[in-house]
């Protein structure tokens, strides 16, 4: 749920900034501040989704490269969505797994 909540406050980092540029370039011409206070933004938002990625990798049961994925999927705008939406489809394909196991050996101990 952490990661989840990392993933989507960079992407919303990165709408914000594109939001500031366009804000500084088309509405407010010449005017930095938009971009400024957006990159500050996103610059926060980036930092805490790349913390939670090495940070909780061990947690989530990903391998090193999977981490690794993680931080290069922050780099294209979106792209921690798609990452994560990848790592929850994942997690919950492997907990059906585990429960559909479950329910077969207690289908046949009940025999």
């Amino acid at each position: 749920m952490l990661f989840r909540l990392a993933a989507i406050g960079e992407a919303c980092g990165w709408t914000m900034l594109t939001s500031g540029i366009l804000i500084g370039r088309y509405i407010l011409p010449g005017n930095t501040i938009p971009v400024m206070i957006a990159g500050q933004f996103h610059g926060i938002l980036f930092l805490a989704y790349a913390v939670a990625s090495v940070g909780l990798y061990p947690t989530l049961r990903w391998s090193r490269r999977q981490a690794f994925v993680a931080l290069l999927a922050s780099i294209p705008p979106y792209g921690s969505l798609l990452f994560e939406m990848w790592a929850w489809h994942r997690f919950h394909r492997s907990e059906f797994r585990r429960y559909a196991y479950c329910v077969a050996l207690s289908s046949l101990r009940d025999r």
